[in-house]
């Protein structure tokens, strides 16, 4: 049954945004930072999830219009001199327009083969990005300005917390209302069969269209916030590491299920950084790492971290 989600989902919300009030002047610099990058990616994999997890949509375009959101956030407060309140939500919305456009001819295709085209979107793309002097500053890279909110400044990890915080709670919420909503029923629809969902009375490829569209905002959204703590982005940001790490996210933490994706980001969100200090022999690593990952979870957790835990409470029980 479709409604709204309970108060007591949303109330976790509330202490994420108390949280993102009180922090920055206790912890140190560092942790923002660490806890800017996974709320951004925590964006990214939720929007990710919508198309794989909950609509069973094989695509991974979706680091693209991580890209065009970072560049077109910049650009129209850059060259157009708009506000940040205003970039960022165009940006996402422009990442969701071009979505909706690679989804038209794309979603006629499935499995493995909308995988390759998506896949194929994405890496030109990139090209795009390393080749657009111009507008993208190429393989060089863009500066990242600093962008204010109604006078407040950021660009700095405390300052951009809290608006981060604010982000992430929004879309946290989106996501619950979305996938509580008829239209998140019929996604679950498609993902089970999309033969029963049509005979059921559900436009399979309206919707598919659809939620990619909705899963390209969300990769807007998170470039928007990408900006609010970095200085600098080339296209290396954009490249089949991140992909793959999104990926793995999702499917480490448990696709379709909101804490399990947040779980993913956590762990696999920190591991460069642990990698970075405690292995940095291992660094060099990092992409075999994430897909020695993939390969066990879905050999041995293929419902994730979070549907694991039903079952071991179930065992429990029964001991």
């Amino acid at each position: 049954m479709y409604g709204s989600p309970s108060l007591a989902r949303l109330a976790p919300l509330l202490a994420l945004l108390v949280l993102g009030a009180v922090l920055p002047p206790l912890v140190p610099q560092y942790f923002l930072y660490l806890g800017n990058l996974l709320m951004m990616y925590a964006v990214l994999a939720l929007g990710l999830d919508l198309l794989l997890g909950w609509a069973g949509q094989f695509a991974f375009a979706h680091i693209a219009f991580f890209g065009v959101g970072v560049y077109a956030t910049v650009l129209l407060q850059t060259k157009l001199g708009l506000p940040y309140v205003v970039a960022m939500p165009a940006a996402a919305l422009l990442a969701g327009a071009i979505g909706l456009i690679i989804a038209i001819p794309a979603t006629r295709l499935r499995a493995v083969y909308l995988a390759l085209a998506t896949f194929a979107f994405a890496e030109g793309a990139q090209w795009v990005f390393n080749s657009w002097d111009t507008m993208t500053g190429g393989a060089d890279g863009i500066r990242i300005s600093s962008p204010s909110l109604f006078g407040y400044a950021m660009g700095s990890d405390p300052k951009a917390f809290p608006v981060m915080t604010v982000l992430l709670a929004v879309v946290i919420a989106a996501t619950l209302y979305l996938t509580k909503s008829k239209f998140g029923r019929s996604m679950c629809a498609i993902r089970e069969s999309e033969h029963a969902a049509s005979a059921s009375g559900i436009d399979v490829r309206g919707t598919k269209i659809l939620v990619f569209a909705i899963s390209a905002v969300y990769a807007g959204i998170a470039g928007g916030m990408y900006t609010l703590f970095n200085s600098f982005a080339n296209p290396e940001v954009f490249g089949f590491t991140q992909i793959v790490l999104v990926l793995s996210m999702i499917v480490v933490g448990g696709l379709g299920t909101l804490p399990g994706v947040l779980i993913g980001v956590v762990l696999l969100g920190l591991m460069p950084e642990i990698m970075r200090t405690a292995m940095r022999h291992l660094l060099v690593w990092q992409e075999l790492v994430y897909g020695v990952i993939l390969i066990v979870a879905m050999m041995y957790m293929p419902r994730g971290i979070w549907g694991l835990l039903p079952r071991r409470r179930r065992r429990l029980a029964r001991a």
